[in-house]
């Protein structure tokens, strides 16, 4: 019976009426992934951006061969499947562009942005992610800043010596926030407020700030109110209110020794 099986198998993959390699080549095609992000800085802690954040119904990746721009592959996706496949590409290096599209298919960005893959060999895939940045959407955008903050790696009851308040000043769009936090305190570096444990059910946050690259400027002190704990920190604010909650870790402030007299 085994036999017989294997026979047909033989039968119907080389030959048969339902050849699936009617040329007799079945090397599977080269596959050239392009994968998307949107405003991914992970050297701000700040993950990316969404397809629904930035208003993307698809995203458009059009591929040009360097050496030979007259070669072209262009492939539409769903925004949300993060990636375009690219089959079969000529070899060589290839110059591909990402462009988000809106549900009408008009682009939402300046200009594609831009990035260099090898293609893949035949059976093979090679892959390469593109990041489109803050600066080249059309559209304004303004989000929500989420946040938790701990001193040293510890929430401030248990810090060395405890954290009693927290001063912050964000600035956003190039200015200082003239907002108030989910507390109504104030985040422009004039309010000692309460600070405020791990084991808060909620992350700390602030609305309506504009989108793009950010400073908080954090400064903990105990009890007497003196500062122990301090840290300056290039963040990001990302577009709507969905945004993921950046945890900031704050050092102890190191005393300044100053410095000796020369001796007389």
């Amino acid at each position: 019976m085994k036999t017989l099986r294997y026979a047909v198998l033989m039968v119907l993959s080389c030959g048969g009426e339902f050849d699936p390699c009617p040329t007799g080549d079945c090397t599977l095609p080269g596959s050239t992934i392009v994968k998307f992000t949107f405003d991914h800085y992970p050297e701000k802690l700040f993950a990316s951006d969404t397809c629904i954040d930035m208003g993307a119904t698809t995203v458009r990746v059009d591929g040009f061969l360097v050496a030979d721009p007259t070669l072209v592959a262009t492939k539409d996706v769903a925004c949300g499947e993060g990636q375009a496949t690219l089959l079969d590409l000529a070899p060589g290096l290839w110059d591909v562009a990402v462009t988000p599209l809106d549900a009408g298919g008009v682009p939402i960005v300046k200009a594609a942005t831009h990035g260099e893959v090898m293609a893949a060999d035949r059976g093979m895939v090679t892959d390469t992610t593109i990041n489109v940045p803050w600066e080249a959407w059309t559209r304004t955008y303004s989000g929500t800043f989420l946040f938790r903050l701990n001193w040293s790696g510890v929430s401030c009851e248990a810090a060395t010596p405890p954290v009693a308040t927290q001063n912050l000043k964000l600035i956003a769009g190039g200015k200082v926030v003239a907002k108030l936090d989910d507390k109504a305190h104030k985040v422009d570096g004039t309010d000692d407020a309460p600070c405020r444990p791990l084991s808060e059910p909620f992350a700390q946050f602030v609305e309506d700030l504009p989108f793009g690259p950010a400073t908080l400027e954090i400064v903990g002190k105990d009890g007497s109110g003196a500062r122990t704990f301090a840290r300056s920190i290039e963040t990001f604010v990302g577009a709507d209110k969905n945004n993921p909650t950046i945890t900031f870790d704050v050092p102890a402030e190191v005393p300044d020794a100053g410095v000796d007299a020369p001796a007389d």
